[in-house]
């Protein structure tokens, strides 16, 4: 990561409980906005819990009534409107943060309470699984800025609500209550005001309890979905399906199987 002032000691903690990484953008002070601190340290948050052999699923999660605020003006000032040089080069950080979450074989669950804005909105939009209290919400604010999307919005939201519906909500910069982005397919699951972690942990445990090898293989088919033409799709889908039957999870289901246990997950 470039040089770069840090305002806060730390904005952004990671801790591991079992099989799962939790993530959690913890500068509610700052609205957990989108800063260059914010980037380097959840970017080594992501790249941690990838290269942990033990962690199975990632929990992405932010503190304060903004879970995950939108890019900061400092950064907006100094880089995006400063010379293309500069925008390009904070930019680049950004991407590479947003393509961890699409490629790490881990799943990574997404959870919010509180308002998901600009930048925010689209980084939670971007992990595999959204769960969210009732009191969350979302907004593309960005053309009320002269801008348009970043942090990958416009490509996670038209995954999830098709091209029409997300040039709306891009153009309008329409709230969106947490009622409304359920119906729109933008989350999995909309819990009880201060459920949504908990409800998160479920499903992560659930989650954790199955062959990371058999998981990471659904993620990455699901994400890679885009590139594929039928004939490319049924090819990778032979060549992962073989790869599970070949592997030791595999054979550690039937050894468990006969001997009437739980089998014990390599991941290989």
């Amino acid at each position: 990561m470039y040089t770069y002032t840090k305002d806060y000691d730390h904005v952004v903690t990671s801790n591991v409980d079992g099989h799962i990484a939790t993530i959690t953008l913890a500068c509610a002070e700052n609205q957990n906005r989108i800063t260059e601190q914010q980037i380097d340290e959840l970017t080594d948050a992501l790249q941690q819990a990838s290269w942990d052999t033990e962690v199975r699923v990632v929990l992405l999660t932010g503190t304060g009534p903004v879970s995950f605020g939108p890019g900061s003006l400092k950064i907006i000032q100094s880089k995006l409107a400063h010379d293309l040089v500069s925008a390009r080069q904070v930019m680049s950080q950004i991407a590479a943060m947003v393509r961890l979450i699409y490629t790490m074989p881990k799943p990574v669950i997404g959870v919010a309470e509180g308002a998901c804005v600009g930048g925010g909105a689209n980084l939670l939009l971007s992990t595999d699984i959204v769960i969210v209290g009732a009191e969350a919400s979302f907004q593309e604010i960005f053309v009320d800025y002269a801008m348009s999307p970043d942090t990958g919005g416009l490509w996670a939201l038209q995954r999830l609500v098709g091209p029409m519906q997300a040039k709306v909500l891009a153009m309008t910069a329409e709230t969106v209550p947490a009622a409304k982005a359920k119906e729109l397919g933008m989350v999995y699951e909309v819990t009880a005001t201060g459920k949504a972690l908990e409800h998160a942990q479920a499903l992560a445990q659930t989650i954790a309890a199955k062959s990371p090898l058999g998981v990471g293989h659904v993620k990455l088919l699901s994400n890679q979905m885009h590139d594929y033409t039928l004939e490319t799709y049924l090819q990778a889908e032979s060549d992962y399906l073989a790869a599970g039957a070949l592997s030791s999870d595999f054979k550690e289901i039937v050894a468990a199987a006969t001997e009437q246990r739980k089998p014990a997950f390599k991941g290989y």
